[in-house]
């Protein structure tokens, strides 16, 4: 916290001292006691600076984590720059950044220049990666130690509350030992060997989905960057009349000077038991109650198996940090016999398997089953329409000829003159030709009787 004459309150030596012997000075002088006011007030309104560096992690060969296209070290660098420029805004502070380009420098160098510009904090910057591609969220590790453990938590607190606004998961406050009981990160050793309050920001996870969007533009890394500064102007108390803002009364979280380490939780949660409340037989719905707890460190995520632990589903949010007892709701696949099981995650990752609750199975059809009945469905229906729409198309073409057959009789010559006296001729030829077979035969006729006649005689 700010003090009233004396600067910031830490181990390093500060002008307050200088002033007090001044003061001693001036009486012993026999000088005004208004002098000393005007001293006092003075030192009232001219503070001394806050001394802030910054440290991009990694650098040169140090290329941190990579991921895809992503580098660390540049991430860090875009980062850092942004987050100077925005604190520069602000009344009564000085910045400082370990390195301004792709230099490599060893974590006790970084802590060693921020110790020769007198620095009242440094922030170490980064971004994270998991083992197993699983983990997501941001993180802050602090020391473990006394008042670097108070002032950490006590700025981290604020930070981890600004990321959590930007939509990151939050993954805690963290402490974490080597095996001679120290600062596991160095960054940390080193800045507590030179009495130097630091945290190390892991902002987000570049090798995880749900991380992804926050850092995939540099203008996402300069906007980490303004948060960070913000972060700081907050712990510190700074205002600025370019930005308009006052953070001069803000209150950070008080974190009391711990009497002990304090060591990170190297224990499962306490407990994780699970009870089914609801099975729909028709979709494969199983909702599922979760009661868990760990009293160091609280719960982070879930995961759930529907086999008794063959497989098990990606990590899920733990969705009430505050609650012990939440439901969820999973799909079993068909025609298996469910047994189901949940694993509970506490703050440092390690978790605790529940019980297995067995259920009976469920046989009904998958969406994607029932979609491919659909297709087929539709691919039937297609090829009926097709049929159809062939035979009408055949009807249709045998009525058009017929229609054209039609079109050609009645577009045919009429009969012409010639052709008709041609026909009558014919015709007259026919019946003279009858008409001489009728006298011929009448003339034989007639030739009988008179022969007959004859022989009578």
């Amino acid at each position: 916290m700010r003090g009233t004459g004396c600067g910031w309150i830490d181990n390093k030596k500060k002008t307050c001292g200088v002033r007090v012997w001044a003061a001693v000075l001036l009486l012993a002088l026999g000088l005004p006691a208004q002098g000393n006011r005007a001293l006092a007030k003075e030192e009232e309104l001219s503070p001394d600076p806050v001394v802030v560096v910054i440290d991009p992690g990694h650098g040169g060969d140090n290329l941190g984590a990579e991921y895809e296209d992503y580098t660390e070290k540049e991430m860090t660098l875009i980062v850092a720059k942004a987050m100077r420029e925005e604190l520069e805004k602000y009344e009564g502070v000085t910045v400082y950044l370990t390195r301004e380009g792709d230099e490599e420098l060893s974590l006790d160098e970084r802590c060693a220049y921020a110790e020769s510009v007198g620095a009242d904090f440094m922030f170490c910057l980064h971004f994270n990666m998991s083992g197993e591609h699983t983990l997501f969220g941001a993180e802050c590790w602090v020391s473990a130690f006394g008042e670097y453990y108070s002032k950490g938590y006590s700025f981290a607190s604020i930070e981890i509350d600004m990321l959590k606004e930007l939509g990151l998961y939050s993954r805690g406050i963290k402490t974490r030992l080597n095996g001679r009981g120290s600062d596991y990160y160095g960054i940390l050793n080193h800045s507590v060997e030179r009495g130097l309050p630091c945290v190390l920001i892991e902002h987000c996870h570049l090798d995880q989905e749900n991380d992804q969007p926050f850092y995939d533009h540099d203008e996402k890394l300069r906007a980490f960057g303004r948060l960070d500064a913000t972060a700081a102007a907050k712990y510190f108390r700074l205002r600025s009349e370019e930005l308009g803002v006052d953070y001069s009364g803000y209150e950070s979280l008080a974190v009391p000077v711990p009497s002990g380490v304090m060591r990170p939780d190297q224990s499962e949660p306490d407990v994780c038991m699970i009870d089914v409340t609801d099975q729909d037989m028709e979709t494969g719905d199983v909702t599922v109650e979760v009661s868990a707890a760990d009293y160091d460190s609280g719960m982070l995520y879930y995961t759930y198996s529907y086999d008794n632990g063959e497989t098990f589903s990606g990590l899920q949010k733990w969705p009430d940090p505050e609650a012990d007892t939440f439901r969820f709701t999973m799909r079993v696949p068909p025609r298996i016999v469910p047994q189901i099981v949940v694993n509970g995650y506490n703050g440092y990752d390690l978790y605790r398997t529940s019980n297995v609750v067995s259920l009976p199975s469920m046989d009904y059809k998958t969406e994607e089953e029932l979609a491919a009945e659909q297709a087929q469905k539709e691919a039937l229906e297609s090829v009926s329409d097709d049929v159809e729409k062939e035979a009408g198309s055949a009807d249709r073409r045998q009525k058009a000829e017929l229609k054209q057959v039609d079109l050609h009789k009645t577009e045919e010559e009429p009969v012409s003159f010639s052709y008709f006296l041609g026909v009558c001729g014919v015709c007259a030829l026919l019946v003279l030709g009858m008409v001489i077979s009728l006298i011929l035969i009448l003339g034989g006729r007639h030739k009988r009787q008179r022969r007959r006649r004859r022989r009578r005689r």
